[in-house]
C-alpha cells in the first residue's frame, strides 16, 4: 500500500496546530527526525536540524508551493548535517526518502 501524496493543504495545516501545540513546529520536527533514527551523537543534534528543516517547510506553505524543492531542501539539510563515514558523502538524492518520511512524520505530528 501506497501512502497518499502529500498537500500543500496538509502541510498548511500541520505548520498551523504545530505553532500552537505540542512544543511547536520546531519540536514537531525533532519528533519527526528521531523518528527516522537521527540522534546527534557523531552529527548535528535533532534539535539543530530541526531548526534548519523548519524553514524549508514553512516556505513551501508560505511562498513557493513548491513540495519537490522543499524535499530537496530538507534533504541537503540531513546531509549537510549528517555524518561523513569516509570522507564524502552521498548525493543528495540518497537523502529524499528520508527527507519525504521527515515530512510525513512533522505532519504527523
Amino acid at each position: 500500500m501506497t501512502e497518499s501524496p502529500i498537500t500543500l493543504d496538509m502541510l498548511r495545516e500541520a505548520l498551523g496546530t504545530a505553532s500552537a501545540s505540542d512544543g511547536g513546529a520546531t519540536a514537531r520536527v525533532m519528533r519527526a527526525l528521531e523518528g527516522i533514527g537521527w540522534r546527534g551523537g557523531d552529527s548535528a543534534s535533532p534539535e539543530e536540524v530541526a531548526q534548519e528543516v523548519l524553514p524549508a517547510i514553512a516556505s513551501c506553505v508560505r511562498e513557493h508551493g513548491d513540495r519537490a524543492q522543499m524535499y530537496r531542501q530538507v534533504a541537503e539539510v540531513l546531509r549537510s548535517s549528517g555524518p561523513v563515514l569516509d570522507g564524502s558523502l552521498p548525493p543528495t538524492s540518497d537523502y529524499l526518502p528520508a527527507a519525504a518520511e521527515v515530512v510525513r512524520g512533522f505532519i504527523r505530528g
